[in-house]
């Protein structure tokens, strides 16, 4: 296996502006608009390297040990994870010697890109918590869904919709379009803020769903681990906790071309707390999600 040489079809050409163009627009916007799209491209494929990096540190490896795995030059391998423009082949073959697929390093590195965090203001969220409709019509909106998909799979009235997507468009979460089109304002994946309205509601519905659910009688996965570890080794389970999370968006954006009556939605609940034992069980901590280090 061999990587490709620079100049071919480059990791550039994987990163959507997302940006929709007026009609007709004027040169000079057009020349303005390429030089934004341009230095994006530049910014993100730097970021996409950088984690490639990261993740090669983070597993013990060398640039020799990814060398020999290819079968191309150490010095191959430092040319494509320094140079401005790399084939997007490249890249992948890199990933693929860490054990990842090009759309998980992408995950990797929106989830690491300050830009796409969503720093919901008070009233936004508390809009969201206080109706559940609203709240799950953005989760669908968020997920891939179509305002079509919605109403055929729901079985929810046009008029009501509507409603729903203009109180999202006045929260500026969504971009109201002609047809009842929308348009996704910052990154699908938003990180609740800890006690806030969102996540308090978040961690109701995970009780309810979780810790009612009979376990012994279940066809559902539960697994159970208690383990006294070091600093160290948790560190390393909170990484591979994320990665798990990564790999469920991955999936669900390979099952997005599948009908609606081969997928199902799921709850996966990622977490893990410190455990002070007792022979004593009144001194037994109780648990709950607020305290849980819960990754997401």
């Amino acid at each position: 296996m061999a990587l490709l040489n620079a100049g071919e079809k480059t990791e550039d050409a994987i990163i959507a502006s997302g940006i929709e163009h007026e009609s007709n627009p004027r040169p000079s916007d057009v020349s303005q608009e390429r030089s934004r799209n341009a230095a994006m491209q530049h910014s993100q494929s730097k970021l996409l390297k950088t984690i490639l990096k990261q993740e090669i540190r983070n597993r013990g490896l060398r640039y020799r040990d990814i060398a020999e795995h290819l079968g191309v030059s150490v010095m191959t391998v430092k040319r494509h994870l320094n140079s401005d423009r790399v084939p997007i082949e490249a890249l992948e073959e890199i990933s693929a010697c860490l054990g990842l697929s090009l759309i998980e390093l992408v995950e990797i590195a929106k989830a690491n890109d300050g830009r796409n965090q969503l720093d919901l203001e008070h009233q936004q969220e508390s809009a969201l918590a206080s109706d559940h409709a609203l709240a799950l019509l953005r989760q669908l909106l968020y997920s891939g869904m179509t305002v079509d998909d919605v109403i055929q799979e729901y079985d929810i009235d046009e008029t009501t919709v509507v409603s729903l997507l203009a109180r999202l468009d006045r929260l500026k979460l969504i971009e109201l379009l002609p047809g009842n089109r929308v348009r996704i304002r910052g990154p699908r994946h938003i990180d609740w803020k800890p006690g806030g309205p969102m996540r308090h509601e978040i961690e109701n519905d995970l009780r309810k769903q979780f810790m009612t659910l009979d376990f012994a009688n279940s066809e559902q996965y539960f697994g159970y681990e208690p383990a006294r570890l070091s600093e160290s080794s948790v560190q390393q389970i909170e990484q591979q906790m994320r990665q798990l999370v990564r790999k469920i968006r991955v999936l669900h954006q390979v099952d997005q071309h599948l009908r609606p009556d081969q997928k199902q939605w799921y709850t996966v609940l990622v977490a893990k707390r410190e455990t002070n034992w007792s022979f004593r069980r009144a001194k037994m901590h109780r648990s709950t999600f607020a305290d849980e280090s819960q990754i997401a």
